[in-house]
């Protein structure tokens, strides 16, 4: 019996240690489960509370965006967040009902959500009844930022209270279930193993959500400093921006223009904003605008166009635009931005360009041709000039003879003012002042227009020298004068007006191929019937001109414009059809004292039978030279080339002058003979000749220092003054 009772004690002794075993892990298992519990809710409250304040955000994310961009995409948005925000406070409040202490948190945080959704939706009514300014301000950051942040803040004190309230309910189910030390040890470890999973997972769940908001605060700042960086590049960019909304029934509203637009318009934005094309514009200028629209909406990407604005103040406006149309979610064009840019003046600019190369190109070839023809020329009328003698007892001969010389003389004076034109006339540039030489012609115009015309000089104070040769401002003032009397049948006024100029970098900037700094200006004006904007624009054009066949050769104007341009100077004319014409010349200042005026040659009787050797490629030209001299009484030596002449000097033969051309085949160049002459027979005189200027003793239209030059085709009386001349001088020079 004492073993039975050792064994029923053993036996109760072990059911009660698992009656109360079992009844501790039943408390235990209660105990775990009601924490369990407390966390799991505590987890629902902080998440519904989460999605409540996630909810309010949406919606007033969706506010400001709509308020923003004024699209109505953002409004469906707003409505079905707005929707879900009275469920969710219900569902908050019905998970806190066991605590009156939340329950009076949560009232609070939905009384601000209801104040921050009454406040959204009056925004929301003022937007679509069309005060957006309004609607943005009532969501100003004075008044609208203490709202949101009470919402914020009540969400926080539920989330920490429910927190507190997790935390009590913990230690309250872990004090409970400490029925033995070492089972208490191993419960409280447990609990406290489960409890640091929970709040792992706890802090798990807060990371993410912190992530959560903090990349959505950094995409509102990305948006906020995109929105600002396209505010900035749309006020201040140099080109003309625009929005166009694309309305039913084809219409398209202009609704912002930037500053720079406003600025080339001459009105402000609220004159434009809010009107369609038809109301803004005439009706032909609209009905193109309307079609260019409805192009942009058909097209996949941008249209690019150019347009011409005649009527503008300062002439007519070239305007080049790029107009892409902005589709919505449904793919269809919804707005139109555009951006135009004024490209007047580089348009003008290659129109100035293309006719400079224009008048080069005529220029190339007419410099071209005069070589050859002048040529030709010379061998007429070096023939003609040696047939004089043989016909001098005929009257018809004597006539037939006269004839034929003048039409040559007739065509070399075409040539040269070809030449003119083509800038490849040689000049005699001198430091002159334009006074004294406007005033000597003054009588000249005078006798030449006629008594119908009246003549005025107008000559300005201090006037300032320029570089220049004389004879071709005498030319070219009497071919204006010409073409001003033509120009006044009935009779009229011609002003000669000369004055001081300065020409500056905006001045320059506009006029192709002038250089600013200080000119001497010569102003022809007539009273005259005046020019058409067509005729303007060919007026210096070679063989271009307004009288009838065989009243003009077209070549006055064009010879003056090459003359003034190879001096460096700038021609501008004015004129308007029945209010007379203006044309001004400016040649460039000089600093340099007034050249003393040179002696006029005297006319040689003949030759004293020196020796001249003629250096000639052209074997007619040649002869012609050689027979003229011979009639002049020179004897002649002749070499076809520069190599050839330089043998001729280099054998002893007695030469007095070389009359060479400058244009001669062979590798010894112009230059190079004249060198080995002057070194070889130094003081010997060398008289050039050439029919083209552009060569080796002519730069810029210059002669070179030291150089004489007869230009083809010469008279024989040109020809024994030149020979003479020099021939003199290398006698007095004691050669």
């Amino acid at each position: 019996m004492g073993f039975r009772r050792i064994i029923a004690a053993s036996v109760t002794l072990a059911l009660l240690l698992i009656a109360l075993t079992v009844a501790f892990a039943y408390s235990l298992l209660g105990a775990g489960a009601s924490a369990r519990f407390w966390v799991d809710h505590t987890h629902r409250v902080i998440e519904q509370n989460q999605s409540l304040l996630a909810l309010v955000q949406r919606t007033e994310n969706s506010v400001r965006s709509y308020l923003l961009n004024r699209d109505e995409r953002y409004i469906p948005t707003y409505r079905s967040a707005q929707a879900l925000i009275p469920p969710a406070e219900a569902r908050l409040a019905a998970l806190v009902a066991d605590s009156p202490r939340q329950q009076t948190r949560v009232r609070a945080l939905n009384e601000a959500i209801d104040d921050r959704q009454s406040l959204l939706e009056r925004s929301v009514a003022l937007a679509r009844a069309g005060d957006f300014e309004a609607a943005r301000a009532l969501l100003a950051p004075a008044p609208g930022q203490g709202l949101s942040a009470g919402v914020r803040e009540r969400t926080e004190a539920v989330r920490a209270t429910e927190q507190a309230l997790l935390q009590r309910r913990v230690r309250d189910a872990a004090e409970t279930s400490t029925m033995t030390l070492l089972i208490g040890l191993a419960v409280a470890a447990l609990a406290l193993l489960g409890l640091t999973g929970l709040l792992v997972d706890l802090a798990r769940v807060n990371r993410r959500l912190n992530a959560a908001l903090a990349d959505a605060a950094r995409a509102n700042a990305e948006r906020e400093a995109s929105d600002a960086l396209n505010r900035a590049v749309f006020a201040n960019s140099p080109d003309y921006l625009l929005v166009i909304e694309v309305e039913g029934d084809d219409r398209f509203v202009v609704s912002e223009i930037n500053p720079a637009f406003e600025r080339a318009l001459g009105v402000p934005a609220s004159t434009v904003r809010g009107k369609s094309l038809s109301e803004l514009a005439p009706k032909d200028i609209a009905d193109r605008m309307n079609a260019l629209c409805r192009r942009v909406c058909g097209s996949e990407g941008p249209v690019l166009t150019r347009d011409r604005l005649p009527g503008a103040p300062g002439g007519p406006l070239t305007w080049e635009s790029i107009l892409a149309p902005v589709r919505n979610a449904e793919g269809v064009a919804s707005r139109i931005v555009g951006s135009i840019r004024d490209i007047t003046s580089r348009v003008r600019m290659e129109e100035r360009l293309r006719e400079a190369q224009r008048m080069e190109a005529v220029g190339q070839l007419t410099g071209g041709v005069a070589h050859d023809f002048n040529n030709l020329l010379q061998v007429i009328r070096g023939n003609l000039e040696l047939l004089e003698p043989l016909v001098s007892e005929s009257e018809i001969g004597r006539r037939r003879l006269a004839h034929a010389v003048h039409g040559a003389d007739r065509a070399a004076q075409l040539t040269r003012q070809l030449l003119a034109f083509a800038r490849r006339q040689p000049l005699a540039p001198q430091v002159i002042n334009l006074s004294r030489l406007v005033g000597d012609m003054a009588e000249l115009l005078r006798r030449t227009l006629g008594e119908a015309i009246e003549v005025e000089t107008v000559i300005g104070g201090g006037l300032w020298n320029t570089l220049a040769d004389p004879a071709q401002v005498e030319s070219a003032i009497l071919n204006l004068a010409l073409n001003a009397r033509d120009a006044m049948r009935s009779g009229g006024r011609l002003t000669v007006e000369v004055t001081n100029a300065s020409l500056d970098e905006a001045y320059a900037h506009e006029i192709d191929g002038v250089t600013p700094g200080q000119y001497v200006m010569i102003a022809v004006s007539d009273t005259g019937e005046g020019m058409s904007r067509e005729t303007r624009k060919r007026v210096f054009e070679p063989f271009f001109t307004t009288k009838t066949d065989g009243k003009g050769s077209g070549l006055g104007l064009s010879m003056v414009y090459g003359f003034v341009r190879q001096s460096n100077g700038h021609v501008r004319i004015y004129s308007e059809v029945g209010l007379g014409t203006t044309v001004k010349l400016y040649l460039p200042r000089s600093r340099d004292a007034v050249a003393r005026p040179a002696a006029t040659p005297v006319m040689p009787s003949g030759g004293s039978q020196q020796t001249i050797l003629v250096v000639e490629d052209d074997a007619n030209v040649r002869a012609a030279a050689v027979a003229l001299l011979d009639t002049l009484g020179y004897q002649c030596l002749e070499a076809e080339d520069a190599a050839s002449a330089l043998c001729v000097i280099e054998t002893g033969a007695h030469v007095d002058l070389v009359f060479s051309d400058v244009v001669m085949p062979g590798e010894l160049k112009t230059r190079d003979f004249a060198e080995r002459l002057r070194a070889t027979s130094p003081g010997l005189p060398i008289l050039f000749t050439s029919g083209y200027t552009e060569n080796a003793i002519v730069h810029h239209g210059r002669l070179d220092d030291g150089v004489t030059l007869l230009s083809k085709p010469y008279s024989r009386n040109e020809l024994a003054r030149k020979i003479a001349q020099l021939l003199t001088t290398s006698d007095e020079d004691g050669v």
